[in-house]
């Protein structure tokens, strides 16, 4: 189930077709027609318009699947595409669940933005495994662009660098490739961080097997055991095993570290005016003041300018410089407020986060010149600064254009960091995870053990649960044959002790002084005083008129 991007037989990435229903990646399909304007599959003229964007889902492995019923599609689904003819779009569905939800209750609405749609006109095949007619309209070898190869190559042969599209192709052309490539950046980002940690705070800990339970205190299981009994798209899962923690949860249990520390961070800001000592309020605001820190240790500041200046209000700083750069968090996206009453913009020096509105937090940062409560509970305080108040109001006193820039650069040249709460905090939090780490490895190296039936021996020797010592000793502590019968009872001291009983009469033992003084220790002295009864002759069976059973 795969497009041809490129037409080079390659996976697509931006899936879209035409009303043929043969996938394509978008982008080589809108510079296939803006240049020769003709439907690839069947030759018939065809224009940008007639592009269908087609909206897929994907699982967590990267697969493509149906959104409804969360099953990854294969050569041999059935799949279909239900159309939006006002955004020249369709959403697709494997056909099981476009069967079930709409054909049979006969709803004819989109199973995802709930739109009406005309079941024989708005409904493509994209798939279907078991029509042989529709199979050989997909054989690539019957598409036009195909059999018409080396014409258009030589039609196309040095004039690739003469084609001109229009203002509006163009642009959208650039607009595409743009969108392409922020899609291509950001699934590179987030393998990036799945694999390797994004962020200092996270990246040895991934290194560890970490569940739930170690960051919460509280066991979550995957899942997946009770999912595989009522799923038969799942495979079987037996054992409850607990859930991995998320980096949410890890950075969680870093931040209640924090908190309980109660320290602050120091950093100096060295700029070509002078600099100055920031105190950072890591207790209170932990997520913030770890954002700034970690940034700050990747030299993300160093080099950057203030690029904004209000005067009798802030300077505004940290916007990204580097070409290609992007003003992106400490963890590759924006993260939540962080507010506290203890925390407010009182006064000259107040370092607080800048934002575009609730949760849109980034690495932009400000320092005010005055107060500024009309900011409270709108952006997040995580600092002050503590000494350089001289050089905040020789910044404040630079000149700037109509759009609030500095005339004359002020550049912050580099960020140093002197107290790290937040790296402490990681470090503690990483020693206490691999301690619980190791305890787990060793109770189920015990476990391992017991359910293989090894144990230890008080001689350190390890021995079965079946069998016992290899070799054995004499109570005299000498090593050689064993003189016991069983684990308790002697050679002798079985002998003699059988025989009063076996006679059915209380007597002693004979010649007691000729064994071993060790059988006076065991207690075996008392049989011989012991009056044991003969047993009672069986009585004889009695006759019926069956037959003596006896």
């Amino acid at each position: 189930f795969n497009s041809i991007e490129h037409f080079d037989m390659v996976p697509f990435v931006d899936p879209a077709c035409t009303a043929s229903g043969i996938l394509f990646d978008k982008t080589s399909l809108l510079k296939f027609l803006l240049q020769h304007k003709t439907d690839p599959v069947t030759g018939k003229p065809c224009g940008k318009k007639d592009i269908i964007t087609l909206h897929m889902d994907k699982d967590d492995e990267g697969r493509w699947q149906c959104p409804i019923l969360t099953k990854p599609f294969h050569d041999h689904t059935k799949i279909v595409a239900v159309r939006d003819r006002e955004t020249r779009s369709a959403h697709v569905y494997s056909y099981e669940a476009y069967k079930e939800l709409n054909v049979q209750p006969k709803n004819w609405t989109d199973l995802t933005t709930g739109k009406p749609f005309h079941p024989k006109k708005d409904v493509l095949i994209l798939n279907d495994p078991n029509n042989e007619e529709f199979q050989k309209t997909r054989d690539v070898s019957t598409f036009w662009h195909i059999k018409n190869a080396r014409s258009i190559k030589a039609k196309n042969e040095g004039k690739e660098s003469k084609v001109r599209h229009s203002v509006t192709a163009s642009r959208i052309m650039d607009q595409i490739s743009k969108e392409k490539a922020e899609k291509e950046e950001a699934e590179a980002r987030e393998k990036r961080k799945n694999e390797d940690g994004s962020s200092s705070a996270t990246s040895k800990s991934k290194k560890l097997k970490i569940f739930s339970d170690d960051v919460t205190g509280v066991r979550y299981t995957s899942g997946k055991t009770s999912s595989s009994f009522t799923s038969t798209a799942m495979e079987l899962q037996v054992d409850d095993e607990a859930r991995e923690a998320t980096q949410e949860e890890i950075l969680q249990a870093q931040f209640r570290v924090m908190r309980d520390q109660k320290k602050k961070g120091y950093v100096h800001l060295h700029t070509n005016l002078g600099g100055m000592l920031l105190e950072l309020h890591c207790d209170i605001v932990p997520r913030t003041c770890t954002n700034f820190l970690g940034l700050c240790e990747q030299k993300k500041y160093d080099g950057t300018t203030f690029h904004r200046l209000i005067r009798n209000f802030m300077i505004q700083g940290g916007k990204a410089s580097k070409a290609g750069e992007k003003d992106v968090s400490l963890w590759g996206e924006a993260f939540e407020d962080e507010f506290d009453d203890r925390l407010k913009h009182t006064g000259g020096g107040i370092l607080s986060m800048a934002n575009a509105g609730p949760k849109t937090n980034q690495r932009q940062f400000f320092i005010t010149f005055k107060s500024c409560p009309h900011l409270d509970r709108k952006h997040s305080v995580f600092g002050r600064v503590a000494k350089g108040m001289d050089v905040l109001k020789e910044l404040e006193r630079q000149p700037t254009d109509k759009k609030d820039r500095p005339l004359d650069e002020i550049v912050i040249q580099k960020v140093e960091i002197l107290v790290n709460p937040a790296k402490e905090a990681e470090e503690a939090e990483q020693q206490r995870l691999e301690e619980i780490s190791k305890e787990r490895t060793e109770e189920r190296d015990r476990k391992r053990a017991s359910a293989l039936g090894k144990k230890k021996s008080h001689g350190g020797s390890t021995s079965g649960a079946a069998g016992g010592s290899a070799s054995s000793k004499n109570k005299d502590g000498k090593g050689g044959s064993s003189s016991t019968i069983g684990k308790y009872l002697s050679k002798s001291n079985s002998s003699s002790a059988a025989s009063p009983i076996s006679s059915g009469k209380a007597g002693s033992r004979k010649d007691n002084d000729n064994d071993d003084d060790d059988d006076d220790d065991e207690g075996y002295d008392d049989l011989s005083k012991l009056k044991v009864k003969a047993p009672k002759a069986a009585p004889a069976a009695a006759k019926t008129k069956f037959g003596n059973f006896s």
